[in-house]
């Protein structure tokens, strides 16, 4: 579980902040014709956070933060899809920044638990490796 933990962490590492800034150049009126690359990376984004959310909670670990991720694998594709047609007009701003806010949350908690899911096992390790020195 651990080497699929680490992946998924570095997926949503990387897929991260790159979504935010192209999220923030559409934003700008820039790079319009990337938003196909945003929707993929954002479904890798997603797959990287569901892979996180499955690990904590096969591990056990943070099982509250585990269900709240599992709540925004759902709501992320699902508002980034919808995000065109919600409140459109001069109020459309809101949107987008209720989208950029759940993106910034899904990474926070991609992270936390991450670190619950690795963290929980380094214990264990730590006293085999202590017993293998002593």
């Amino acid at each position: 579980m651990r080497p699929a933990t680490n992946i998924a962490r570095w997926v949503v590492r990387i897929t991260g902040p790159v979504l935010v800034l192209l999220g923030l150049a559409f934003w700008l009126g820039y790079a319009r014709r990337l938003v196909p690359l945003h929707m993929a990376l954002g479904g890798l984004f997603d797959v990287g956070l569901l892979a996180i959310v499955v690990a904590a909670l096969v591990a056990g670990a943070r099982r509250g933060l585990a269900v709240l991720g599992l709540v925004w694998v759902l709501l992320l594709p699902g508002l980034g899809m919808a995000q065109m047609s919600l409140l459109p007009g001069p109020s459309h701003w809101i949107i987008r920044v209720v989208h950029l806010l759940v993106g910034l949350a899904a990474m926070g908690i991609a992270d936390r638990l991450t670190r619950a899911v690795l963290g929980s096992r380094r214990p264990a390790a730590d006293a085999v490796v202590a017993e293998r020195v002593a």
